[in-house]
């Protein structure tokens, strides 16, 4: 029986690690994430300051694995006038496990090939999470943060009232037309004086994808595939799998990883509630 078990264990580990994944019909060789925050100041000098961090796994044939071949942090500082860069990079390699499971990284590529339609989303929600997490307490620390706490209070609602309130913004039906209403796939954001960007390489032995999540766009959806260069406008992708498997992939205090993540999602759907009743102009 031990020894049985052992040789299952060794199959499954096999399974999880083993195997070079592919991508689109291609080998894939490297993926690349890279959490980009910057703001230009607006100065005589043109000056522009940032911080990022880029978490890479390479195939290994010796291995036949894929590891963590780079996790670092670089702030910058440059300018226009005169042309210059200055910054300084930090080795986070240490602090993670060198290997990675096959089936994490291929929950990832293949939410990035899947566009969602809106009125489908609901499936890809946990309502459990959802319903715990929809209480007077976070409802009432988002009401506080935009500064419309006072339409809670007694002199402007009664009891009744705000418990009424509670239990519509903790509706299913309502989670449903956020997230059938919320995300626009139209056209391609830019904003010049801010980028708040996630990017996702993708190398195989064929081509060199990229796929990008950025600011202003709510839980930076949808994504943005770059790769067909023949295109005016990038290729948006909807689907909030591609952030749940990137949360699970990259380490918890990843640059811009909680702009991603179910809370994330969750009291941007508080918001909405507080603009479509109303509460927040």
């Amino acid at each position: 029986m031990k020894v049985q078990l052992i040789i299952i264990l060794t199959f499954l580990s096999a399974i999880s690690f083993g195997q070079q994944l592919k991508f689109n019909g291609a080998l894939v060789d490297t993926i690349i994430i890279k959490s980009n925050i910057s703001v230009y100041l607006f100065d005589t000098k043109g000056t522009t300051k940032g911080k990022a961090q880029t978490l890479s796994f390479a195939f290994s044939p010796s291995k036949n694995a894929y590891l963590v071949n780079q996790y670092s942090q670089n702030k910058y500082l440059s300018t226009c006038v005169p042309d210059t860069t200055r910054q300084r990079t930090k080795n986070k390699f240490y602090r993670l496990k060198k290997t990675i499971s096959n089936k994490d990284l291929e929950n990832l590529l293949n939410s990035l090939l899947e566009d969602i339609d809106p009125n489908k989303l609901i499936n890809q929600i946990d309502t459990i999470a959802f319903l715990n997490y929809m209480n007077k307490k976070q409802i009432r620390k988002i009401a506080r943060w935009y500064k419309v706490d006072w339409n809670f209070k007694r002199r402007y609602s009664t009891k009744e009232e705000n418990e009424s309130f509670y239990k519509s913004c903790k509706s299913i039906d309502s989670l449903k037309t956020y997230l059938q209403s919320r995300f626009d796939t139209r056209g391609y954001t830019i904003v010049t004086d801010f980028s708040n960007v996630i990017n996702i390489w993708v190398s195989t032995t064929d081509f060199k994808y990229r796929f990008e999540g950025k600011y202003p766009n709510p839980i930076k959806q949808p994504w943005y595939n770059h790769s067909d260069t023949s295109h005016i406008f990038a290729e948006p992708i909807l689907n909030l799998e591609i952030n749940k498997f990137l949360t699970e992939i990259v380490p918890s205090n990843f640059l811009l990883i909680s702009s991603i993540s179910n809370k994330a999602l969750f009291d941007d759907y508080i918001v909405w509630y507080f603009e479509r009743r109303k509460i927040i102009h």
